[in-house]
């Protein structure tokens, strides 16, 4: 689509397959941060076709192969250098400063926020593959379960 970023996308690739390509998050959460992308473009995960499911678990584990071989210091210095966004700069510097930066993940969330109410910023289908480290946040077991308050600890 004409006016979709992800469509329209301009950076490093990561990896790429017929079907995907992968880029590091310009704004990310974690170091390592990347997201996997469709070529074609899509609204929901639900759209893809069998051969694409089939491609989408070639290019996750391409991704996180590729990621674990990336000079972070080099790639957060070049996102300063070109500004990529407006607030860029800002998430390259914490990236930067963070105590993770030189560490390989402890594990990974892959996962995919479909449609809005699931908080996607962006019209198009991608997959969130965010690097995660023991100690990393206060409570990690229960963080996806706390939409309702009480209704996180079903154990």
């Amino acid at each position: 689509m004409k006016n979709c970023l992800f469509c329209n996308i301009n950076e490093v690739l990561i990896f790429e397959n017929k079907y995907f390509y992968s880029v590091f998050d310009i704004h990310p959460v974690s170091p390592w941060h990347a997201l996997i992308i469709p070529k074609r473009h899509l609204d929901s995960i639900l759209n893809l076709s069998k051969e694409e499911w089939e491609y989408l678990q070639v290019a996750i584990s391409g991704t996180i192969k590729n990621i674990e071989k990336t000079n972070f210091k080099k790639l957060y210095n070049n996102f300063l250098k070109k500004e990529l966004s407006e607030k860029s700069v800002y998430f390259s510097k914490k990236m930067l400063s963070h105590i993770w930066i030189n560490k390989k993940p402890d594990a990974y969330n892959i996962w995919n926020n479909d449609w809005d109410a699931a908080w996607r910023t962006i019209n198009h289908l991608h997959i969130q593959i965010i690097p995660r480290y023991y100690g990393d946040i206060d409570n990690p077991i229960w963080w996806i379960r706390n939409i309702i308050p009480d209704l996180w600890n079903y154990k």
